[in-house]
């Protein structure tokens, strides 16, 4: 069995098996949800409870949901971790080992597909049934194979390159797709890796042997241009959410700017982003939030010197973690204004008031439009 998710499964495509995870990942981003459906853990030291979305908690509700996640971590006597940043990058970065599984109940698990792992995405009900079995079952998924080549060309990034697949690929649903991508180093086989799920796909994955005949689709670098991608009208929509070339909306006027997640957050993408400051001002009235994505992110950053350049710059500095939904607190959005983020959530509400609108882009993107508050 030469697939990744055939071989980490351990039978070939169309088959059924058990499986048991390695790991099994609750936080109180979506998956909170399933502590209200369990009645027992079967492998407490499997189970990782993980406080990164709402940090620190904005609102009542989001306590709550702390307090409640805390409580089932203390009964069962799951590890519960916080102050790490985001949970799925803390893991890529420190726990997460090659062949290992690990199952979720977020859109980002196939982060670990970069590292050699698989990460796999359920529903709420399906991740209760995980954690209480401590077993896995699924029909193994089929594979599309993705040749990515060419180099990037200067001022666009992995984010935009995966923007222009995901404007492409519309029959993803419930695929493994599998990356050769040799010359893409370990930060953007990451990003790569994570944000293929927006498609609907299983999972995701690199591989170092070339598919050749195999090829499903080729992603040429070289090609693409700054993307975007527009606001759309619920969480559930937001798979179809419109992408573009940049320059479609050319002129756009925005009123804000956020740095932050695995796509903008990362100590790789905080070093690019402070060197674009150079010679630049922040545009008048333009609020800039600057997001490490991990506390290690954010102490190198201390270190290095580089937050200290964003606030220089006027930006303000979030807590690390995931605020790529943020309803109350800093970096909300007020009434009819726009803001540009490197995180990957634009449907109505997602950071702030409901008629506010909000499209992902490039930390190029975000940059830009902060000296001159336009896309």
């Amino acid at each position: 069995m030469g697939k990744f998710v055939e071989r980490l499964l351990g039978g070939p495509a169309g088959t059924v098996v058990t499986v048991e995870p390695d790991y099994i990942v609750i936080n109180d981003g979506v998956s909170h949800s399933a502590v209200d459906e369990i009645a027992g853990v079967a492998a407490p030291e499997r189970v990782l409870v993980i406080y990164d979305h709402d940090v620190p908690t904005g609102r009542p509700e989001a306590a709550a949901v702390l307090k409640k996640n805390l409580a089932f971590a203390e009964r069962f006597g799951c590890q519960y971790i916080q102050a790490e940043g985001i949970g799925y990058q803390y893991m890529a970065n420190e726990v997460v080992k090659p062949g290992e599984i690990v199952i979720g109940g977020g859109s980002h698990g196939s982060i670990f597909g970069a590292k050699g792992a698989l990460g796999i995405n359920v529903s709420v009900p399906e991740l209760a049934r995980v954690v209480e079995t401590g077993r896995y079952s699924v029909v193994v998924p089929e594979t599309e194979a993705v040749a990515v080549t060419g180099q990037l060309r200067e001022g666009v990034s992995i984010m935009d390159a995966v923007l222009a697949f995901l404007a492409e690929k519309k029959e993803l649903e419930k695929k493994a797709v599998e990356f050769y991508c040799p010359s893409l180093d370990q930060h953007q086989r990451e990003v790569l890796c994570s944000m293929a799920c927006i498609t609907g796909a299983y999972t995701a994955s690199v591989t170092e042997e070339d598919p050749k005949e195999e090829r499903a689709f080729v992603l040429n670098l070289s090609t693409v241009e700054p993307m975007v991608m527009e606001p759309c009208e619920s969480r559930e929509a937001q798979k179809d959410a419109r992408i573009h070339k940049r320059s479609s909306v050319e002129g756009l006027a925005l009123r804000a700017g956020q740095i932050g997640g695995y796509t903008g957050g990362t100590i790789e993408e905080l070093r690019k982003a402070a060197g674009m400051m150079e010679g630049r001002a922040l545009a008048r009235g333009f609020r800039l939030t600057v997001c490490p994505a991990t506390s290690r992110d954010y102490i190198q950053a201390i270190d290095e010197g580089i937050l200290a350049k964003f606030i220089d710059y006027g930006a303000q500095i979030s807590a690390a973690g995931d605020h790529s939904v943020v309803v109350q607190g800093p970096g909300v959005m007020g009434p009819k204004e726009r803001l540009i983020t490197t995180g990957l959530y634009t449907f109505a509400g997602a950071m702030g008031c409901e008629d506010a609108e909000v499209y992902t882009g490039s930390v190029e993107t975000v940059m830009a439009a902060s000296a001159c508050s336009r896309l």
